[in-house]
């Protein structure tokens, strides 16, 4: 189950902006946030809006007199910026589709209906939300500015008012077939998930790693092999936790050093 939010704290501005806040923070630990306004790298009152939402996603934390470092999330982004701007995309991606549950239902959305027309996603993602919580809804301003976000990633592209995913999404399109609904009951597929990530990774092996970290967020389905019982298949018992787990793996594993 989601954990939907009845707003989303997403600044309209564009990606570049985005990159160079993370590049300045981790130049300069520990800067002020009037300093990062100086620079013209956070909008609004108080912190700031992208200081606020860069919190939100576990980015960076903010300390005594609002001064600003990075999380082990953000270096590791901040590591990826200063090596391969496509790898920092996607990894910023994962991070979105991990801490955002609106962002990740759009995402899967896009990935199961489309091409979709933009104000069709707009009212089909609002009628999944509802579905979710009665209360919650993802207004104008904060849809365009998820599809905006997506969009510079090189997640989705927009043609002719359509909205469809693209091969860079690809991370996030395993973790989604991975997790199969099999009657009222949705599995986890591990060995497809390792595969399919390995593909995308260059050859990045999760399955070990994120089985150890699984424990509350799925239960085995032992099956019967040639070589006695295994479970390769898990049966699901928070969503939420299981993407977790799997984008904090992934993040947590030696994707710098991988040849990209």
């Amino acid at each position: 189950m989601l954990n939907i939010q009845r707003s989303i704290p997403i600044p309209r501005i564009s990606l570049e902006k985005l990159i160079n806040y993370i590049l300045v923070v981790g130049e300069n630990p520990g800067i002020n946030c009037s300093a990062i306004k100086d620079r013209g790298l956070d909008i609004g009152k108080g912190r700031g809006d992208i200081t606020r939402f860069f919190q939100r996603i576990g980015l960076v934390e903010v300390y005594g007199d609002c001064n600003i470092r990075l999380t082990d999330t953000g270096n590791t982004l901040y590591r990826a910026l200063n090596r391969d701007l496509a790898l920092s995309k996607m990894l910023l991606h994962l991070i979105l589709y991990k801490e955002l549950p609106h962002y990740r239902l759009l995402i899967n959305l896009i990935s199961e209906e489309g091409p979709i027309n933009i104000a069709e996603l707009h009212k089909l993602i609002n009628q999944k939300m509802r579905d979710l919580s009665p209360t919650a809804w993802l207004n104008e301003v904060a849809f365009k500015a998820i599809i905006g976000l997506a969009t510079d990633l090189g997640v989705v592209e927009v043609v002719n008012g359509e909205v469809s995913i693209k091969y860079t999404a690809s991370v996030s399109e395993c973790i989604r077939r991975a997790m199969a609904s099999i009657g009222p009951q949705k599995v986890l597929r591990i060995d497809d998930l390792n595969t399919c990530i390995k593909q995308s990774l260059g050859g990045i092996d999760i399955k070990q790693s994120l089985i150890n970290s699984l424990d509350g967020c799925v239960e085995p389905i032992i099956a019967p092999g040639p070589l006695g019982p295994k479970s390769t298949y898990f049966k699901i018992l928070n969503e939420d936790c299981v993407v977790k787990q799997v984008v904090n793996t992934i993040l947590s594993k030696s994707v710098l050093d991988s040849n990209h």
